[in-house]
């Protein structure tokens, strides 16, 4: 009978390959019932009771703790966290996230929950004032979201993402939220967050749909704090938006006017633009 030799001990081979066929299969079993185990952990929803608030389930999925002081979850955070969050100034592997808003979209005979809230690194300042630790004029926070349906007596989260965005400026929340309902499915979270600087004063706007940016433009802007509104160089423009849940589609209408640095002329802005969602890249 062939052998195999290990030092001095010898293997007969197919007592060896028997061994070895069954190991294999042994492995490949305990494979697939770990990728089903995890198929299912991310692909079953867990039910919370309806007496839950959208902090109470922000808590369960951060695995965090609420502070009734700030108002806050207070979560462990590793390095990675720290890094992906800016967190380096604030509390040492702690970070915390606030609930902003819950806002509802009626899809068929289904309401949908969409929970928005918002995450930074804290500190205690000089006057006991519990605050971002990053608070620079250009600093902001983290978004995050998570969505959520109701049924009979139990809260079932959807889809939940902890950080898509950065918007705010001096470490706080300065923008305004908004939910678009364009029909089928698509909803789209709409951030308008203002900024001002060199004399500019600015309105970003950002449309996202399940966390994923889909279009940004400025809606609105003025050089007001460099120049009077009659003199010359002056600018300014503002955009109204029309939403169709029909066409999935939403116009975007931009006016306003600059008057020419040379000639000291008016010259008038009136764009007009249609955006539809592609149904294959889902992307405006």
């Amino acid at each position: 009978m062939n052998t195999a030799h290990y030092g001095k001990i010898e293997v007969p081979l197919p007592l060896m390959l028997f061994s070895y066929c069954k190991k294999n299969v042994r492995e490949k079993v305990l494979s697939i019932a770990f990728i089903l185990m995890s198929y299912c952990l991310h692909a079953c929803p867990s039910a919370y009771p309806t007496s839950f608030t959208p902090t109470d389930i922000l808590k369960n999925l951060l695995s965090g703790e609420f502070n009734a002081k700030p108002a806050a979850v207070k979560w462990s955070a590793t390095p990675g966290d720290i890094y992906e969050f800016n967190g380096q100034l604030g509390e040492k592997s702690a970070l915390y996230s606030f609930v902003d808003t819950t806002m509802v979209i009626e899809r068929e005979n289904e309401k949908i929950y969409y929970t928005i809230f918002r995450t930074a690194s804290m500190v205690t300042n000089e006057e006991d004032e519990f605050v971002n630790a990053n608070n620079c004029h250009v600093c902001g926070v983290n978004l995050g979201y998570f969505s959520y349906t109701i049924e009979n007596d139990s809260i079932y989260v959807n889809k939940f993402k902890r950080n898509f965005a950065t918007h705010g400026s001096f470490g706080a929340k300065a923008y305004t939220l908004s939910m678009i309902n364009l029909g089928d499915g698509y909803e789209l979270l709409k951030v308008d967050d203002p900024y001002e600087g060199m004399g500019v004063s600015s309105v970003a706007t950002r449309f996202y749909q399940d966390g994923e940016l889909m279009l940004s433009m400025i809606s609105q802007e003025n050089n007001s704090g460099n120049r009077d509104k009659g003199q010359k160089g002056y600018y300014e423009f503002k955009t109204n938006f029309l939403y169709n849940d029909k066409e999935h589609a939403i116009l975007i209408k931009q006016t306003g006017y600059r008057i020419n640095e040379k000639s000291g002329k008016k010259i008038l802005t009136n764009k007009t633009k249609k955006r539809i969602v592609d149904n294959d890249t889902l992307r405006f």
